[in-house]
């Protein structure tokens, strides 16, 4: 295992472009993830990591050495802690990291049963939030909007939580083209005016549509979903958070759906 200890190191540089810069990781097409629960996860779904980057204090962790050991092939780094702590956007940092390619999204078929449409949510924590209940409600496919908070980046990753390698994403989706081509219900998430989810017949093929956190979803795709549906509020908050909104709706599908009983 090679160490470095250096800032200058042009590996190391490379490392850090890709961790600050957004543009790099798409061009790249390559994501760094944190943590032994998210490489694992994305060891396990098939993602073989292009550079295991292991901190110095942690060389001896347990959890570390068995997925370096997994990752035989893989090239493999020692930093030093000031120089991993730096490249990691945690707090509290993890003891190995991993740079692996960004799967491509994958076509998504028009009868799928559930999936997942966002649009221009710009929060990072609300769109890993929103793919971490996808993944646990066992939508396959989810489609999100060229002006999405990039799926990938460091935030969304972390509050994915291993969602990413769940399910299917397409980044840069025309929405509006595939809820045309779907052929189940579309079901737009809005405010004031609309049906209540829980009246909704959920059972079928459904695609569930969620705007962005100020503005909702836009004219178009709201005009174009088959139903648009509220989720009650008996309190006196004005809205829900985007996040929030779109895991009540996929959970009462699931709900009625009777999937775990």
């Amino acid at each position: 295992m090679k160490a470095i200890a250096s800032r200058d190191n042009p590996a190391y540089k490379a490392l850090v472009r890709l961790a600050t810069r957004a543009s790099e990781r798409k061009t790249r097409r390559l994501s760094i993830i944190e943590g032994a629960h998210l490489v694992a996860a994305a060891m396990d779904a098939g993602l073989v990591p292009g550079t295991l980057l292991v901190r110095h204090a942690s060389r001896e962790d347990r959890e570390a050495s068995g997925l370096l050991a997994r990752a035989a092939a893989s090239e493999a780094l020692e930093l030093s802690d000031a120089l991993f702590d730096a490249l990691s956007g945690l707090d509290s940092p993890p003891s190995i990291m991993a740079v692996v390619p960004t799967p491509e999204g994958r076509p998504v078929p028009p009868d799928t049963r559930l999936c997942l449409g966002i649009e221009d949510v710009q929060d990072p924590g609300n769109v890993g939030t929103l793919l971490r209940s996808a993944a646990a409600a066992g939508v396959e496919h989810v489609l999100l909007s060229p002006t999405c908070a990039f799926a990938w980046s460091p935030k969304v990753l972390r509050a994915g939580q291993g969602a990413h390698f769940a399910v299917n994403l397409v980044e840069g989706a025309d929405l509006g083209a595939f809820v045309k081509s779907f052929a189940g219900k579309s079901v737009a998430l809005c405010g004031k005016g609309a049906e209540s989810l829980y009246a909704l017949e959920l059972t079928g093929a459904v695609m569930f549509l969620v705007g962005n956190e100020g503005t909702g979803l836009s004219p178009a795709l709201e005009a174009a979903a088959t139903v648009r549906a509220a989720i009650p509020m008996p309190g006196r908050a004005e809205s829900l958070n985007a996040g929030v909104a779109g895991s009540i709706a996929l959970f009462e599908a699931v709900r009625q759906r009777g999937v775990g009983e």
